[in-house]
């Protein structure tokens, strides 16, 4: 199940709220497999699936999906114009989408990160979300939640800055009882004193036992979008 995708635009210091932009959703081949692919890279790549190009030129902060057949394969991000890249090994399986994201590692080249949480399992009664600073062109966010056990704004984490690999895959969920979230997301102040005029607000209502992960991405010709997977 997908939420609807919310875009955002940030510019003169404030993050603001714009069109909605739904992502498409591109198979390289028929089958019984998929993988969710995110573009946190700052710059668009080719994906390619077991040494073949399954998505070419993948926007940065795009996301898309690839089918292939069930099993092992290696997924590749490969810089646009460039014949090397960085792989990653990943298990498709009926019923499942795995998601990996291509990363800029701190070096700048193009990383990989495999952003599915296998060990975070929601209790009965429970609800989880996790919230990914996956633009790298954003610089640091103030990111704050509400949840259904607790209504006072408080901060997702200090400093919020862009996650590359392996830091994505130390984001922590964060676990509440059934009901909805709110997360607000700005540049300035660095204080919950933003929360009341913060334009982006994403509203994620969830039902006993599910969990979400909001990304947050680059958006094409500037400023920032948020996807909920």
């Amino acid at each position: 199940m997908r939420f609807p995708i919310v875009a955002l635009s940030l510019a003169l210091g404030v993050l603001a709220a714009c069109t909605g932009d739904t992502p498409t959703t591109t198979c390289c081949t028929t089958g019984n497999g998929a993988v969710r692919v995110v573009n946190a890279y700052n710059g668009s790549v080719d994906v390619l699936i077991d040494g073949a190009v399954a998505i070419p030129s993948l926007a940065a902060g795009v996301v898309d999906t690839a089918r292939t057949v069930e099993g092992s394969h290696t997924i590749a991000f490969r810089p646009v114009g460039s014949s090397t890249g960085q792989s990653q090994p990943v298990t498709t399986q009926v019923g499942t989408l795995s998601t990996v994201a291509a990363v800029r590692a701190s070096n700048g080249a193009v990383a990989s990160a495999v952003l599915d949480d296998t060990g975070s399992v929601v209790p009965a009664g429970a609800t989880k979300l996790r919230v990914l600073h996956l633009a790298p062109n954003a610089g640091e966010l103030q990111v704050y939640r509400t949840q259904p056990d607790y209504q006072t704004p408080v901060s997702w984490q200090f400093p919020f800055t862009y996650q590359s690999q392996p830091t994505a895959l130390s984001a922590p969920y964060y676990q509440s009882t059934v009901g909805t979230w709110e997360v607000r997301i700005w540049q300035a102040p660095a204080d919950a004193s933003g929360w009341a005029t913060a334009a982006v607000k994403v509203v994620v209502p969830l039902a006993s036992g599910e969990k979400r992960t909001i990304l947050i991405l680059d958006k094409t010709g500037g400023g920032v979008r948020v996807e909920v997977i």
